[in-house]
C-alpha cells in the first residue's frame, strides 16, 4: 500500500521587532478535549519570546555573558477561542516598553485565517545571575528599547492578593525534569500543576482568562503545596506554597 503525505512547512519571521512563529499543535500538546494544555501555552509563549531574542543576536549564553538574567514575573492570556489539537497557528510576540522595573512583552496566537484564539501580556524581571539583584530596564542595553504601547483586551496582569480562606488541594515535589537552566522550575510547569489540583469540573471546563505572578523560586527537592479558593465559581484562586514562601499566585476566569 503507497500512502501520500502533504508537506508542510513553517516559518519564522521578524516583521521590525514583531517576531512571528508558525508551528502546527500536535497532539501531545493537547488535553483530553484536545485544547491546548495551560502549560503548553505558558511554554509555547515563553519559548517564542526567548527565540524573538535568540534571532536578534541575545542568545542564552549572550546574556549570560553581560550578567544578565531575564525571568518571567507577571502573565496574564485572554482566551477567545481554544487552540485545538492539529490546528495550524502563528505565535506573534513584540516588547512593549517597560512598567515601573519590568519588561513588558504582548502575545498573539492567530489560526490560518488571522483569527485571533488568545492574547496575552506578560512583565519580565532582569537578574544579575551573581548576585541576584533586579536591574533597572534602562541598564538592559543590548537592543533599542521599544516605545509604541498595544492595548490589551483581558485581564492586566497586575498583582494578585490572596484571600484569607484557602484550601489544601494537593502537595508535588519538584523533580529533576522540573527544573530549567536557569536552576529553578520552569514557570510553564505551573501551568500543570495549577490544573491538576482542581476539581474534575473545572478541568474540563473552558477557560475565559488566566492570570499568574511568579513569586518565589521553586527548587530541586521542594514540597509545593497547592491551595485554593472556590467561593466564587467563575473565578478560581490557586497558589503554590514551598518552605521558602508563596511560588505563585493565579486566576482561573469562567464564565
Amino acid at each position: 500500500m503507497v500512502y501520500s503525505a502533504i508537506m508542510k512547512s513553517f516559518q519564522q519571521w521578524h516583521d521590525g521587532n514583531v517576531f512571528h512563529s508558525e508551528m502546527n499543535l500536535t497532539f501531545g500538546r493537547c488535553d483530553r478535549q484536545h485544547r491546548l494544555n495551560l502549560s503548553e501555552l505558558l511554554l509555547v509563549t515563553s519559548d517564542t519570546a526567548i527565540e524573538d531574542f535568540h534571532q536578534r543576536g541575545m542568545t542564552f549564553d549572550v546574556l549570560q555573558e553581560h550578567s544578565i538574567s531575564i525571568l518571567v514575573s507577571r502573565v496574564s492570556f485572554h482566551i477567545n477561542r481554544y487552540p485545538l489539537a492539529n490546528d495550524r497557528i502563528t505565535v506573534t510576540t513584540w516588547e512593549d516598553p517597560p512598567e515601573g522595573i519590568q519588561l513588558t512583552r504582548r502575545y498573539e496566537l492567530t489560526d490560518n485565517t488571522g483569527e485571533t484564539l488568545v492574547s496575552g501580556t506578560s512583565t519580565w524581571l532582569i537578574v544579575n545571575p551573581e548576585t541576584r539583584r533586579i536591574m533597572k530596564p534602562s541598564q538592559f542595553t543590548l537592543r533599542e528599547p521599544p516605545v509604541e504601547a498595544h492595548p490589551f483586551s483581558g485581564i492586566p496582569c497586575g498583582k494578585i492578593v490572596l484571600p484569607d480562606c484557602m484550601e489544601k488541594l494537593d502537595e508535588r515535589i519538584i523533580r529533576y525534569t522540573d527544573i530549567d537552566a536557569n536552576g529553578h522550575m520552569n514557570n510553564a510547569r505551573y501551568g500543570a500543576y495549577i490544573i491538576d489540583c482542581l476539581p474534575a469540573e473545572y478541568q474540563s471546563k473552558d477557560i475565559t482568562d488566566f492570570r499568574i505572578n511568579y513569586s518565589h523560586e521553586a527548587m530541586i527537592g521542594d514540597t509545593l503545596q497547592l491551595q485554593g479558593n472556590f467561593e466564587d465559581p467563575q473565578k478560581i484562586i490557586i497558589a503554590g506554597k514551598a518552605p521558602g514562601g508563596v511560588c505563585f499566585e493565579s486566576e482561573l476566569y469562567y464564565t
